[in-house]
């Protein structure tokens, strides 16, 4: 690794990796309605995407990406990622869609949980 770039360049940093997710979920997901034929479709694509902007940040890791949706139909969803990894270095961001902000949140058709995962090479 170059000796000049800081440390703060070179961490899988949270504030450059959500936002990375939220758009690309966003992008694909916005205007959609469930359609059980194209939920294939539609977690290949994010995954896709944001590995390759993740990639296109030229940090030093190797990247895990992982996409879940789900039809909204009241049953219940949960998740959970467990690691074994070095605290300092490796790290993992997750999105879940739609986001808490969105006004149309309660009329929403399908929920999306995605996880980034970085790993210092």
């Amino acid at each position: 690794m170059d000796e000049l770039q800081s440390s703060e360049e070179l961490i899988f940093n949270e504030e450059q990796v959500k936002p990375i997710l939220q758009n690309v979920v966003d992008e694909v997901l916005n205007k959609a309605s469930y359609d059980e034929d194209l939920v294939q479709q539609w977690v290949d694509t994010i995954c896709d995407r944001c590995m390759k902007q993740m990639a296109d940040l030229q940090k030093p890791y190797k990247y895990i990406v992982t996409c879940q949706i789900m039809q909204a139909s009241g049953a219940g969803l949960h998740s959970s990622v467990s690691a074994y990894w070095n605290q300092e270095e490796d790290n993992m961001v997750q999105y879940f869609w739609p986001n808490e902000k969105k006004k149309d949140r309660n009329n929403c058709k399908m929920y999306c949980i995605i996880t980034a995962v970085g790993l210092f090479l």
